[in-house]
Order: structure tokens, then C-alpha cells, then sequence
């Protein structure tokens, strides 16, 4: 029993650092909101507006691909980068979108 709560517990610190990590990307775009909510006839333009779906869309696969991980060997896999023959490394889980400039 100790096993499998530990092994919940270190998905759960794995799962908050990436959302601290979104929570980070969508920070510099949070005034768009912001702005949104306080100034009449002001919308969040649209690369903004799909940015920061794209980054909690990827956020909630993220949880849910950890979630689905039964055990320490596959959350592994899930989180390891692997550098294909084109010099291009990846992981399974993936990444957050590049950031909106």
C-alpha cells in the first residue's frame, strides 16, 4: 500500500511542476484577460486567444497521459526524450506550444 501511494504522490509533484510550468507560459499573456474584462469594445486578439487554449489543452493531455501511466517504467518512458536519426529530440508526452512573441 505504501508502494502505490508513493508512486501517486510522485505523479502528483510531477503533474504540479507542469502545471506550474503552463501556469508560467500563460502569466505574460495574462493582461490580455485582464484588459478584456475591464475596457468595453477591448477584445483578446486571436493569436493570444489560441495560444493560451493550446497551452491548457496540452496541459490537461499531459495529466492525463501521466494518470494513465500504471507504473514507475512507463511514466519513464512517457517523460524520456529520445533523439531520432534525424537529430530531432522528443518525448512521448510531448511539449507546451512555443510561446506567442
Amino acid at each position: 500500500l505504501r508502494t502505490c501511494w508513493s508512486y501517486q504522490r510522485f505523479k502528483n509533484s510531477i503533474q504540479d511542476n507542469f502545471n506550474a510550468q503552463a501556469a508560467g507560459l500563460l502569466a505574460p499573456t495574462d493582461w490580455y484577460v485582464v484588459k478584456a474584462t475591464e475596457v468595453s469594445g477591448y477584445s483578446v486578439p486571436s493569436a493570444i486567444t489560441t495560444y493560451r487554449a493550446a497551452v491548457r489543452t496540452k496541459i490537461n493531455a499531459m495529466e492525463t497521459a501521466i494518470d494513465n501511466c500504471a507504473n514507475v517504467d512507463a511514466l519513464i518512458t512517457l517523460l524520456t526524450y529520445t533523439t531520432d536519426s534525424d537529430g530531432v529530440s522528443s518525448r512521448p508526452l510531448g511539449e507546451f506550444p512555443d510561446e506567442v512573441v
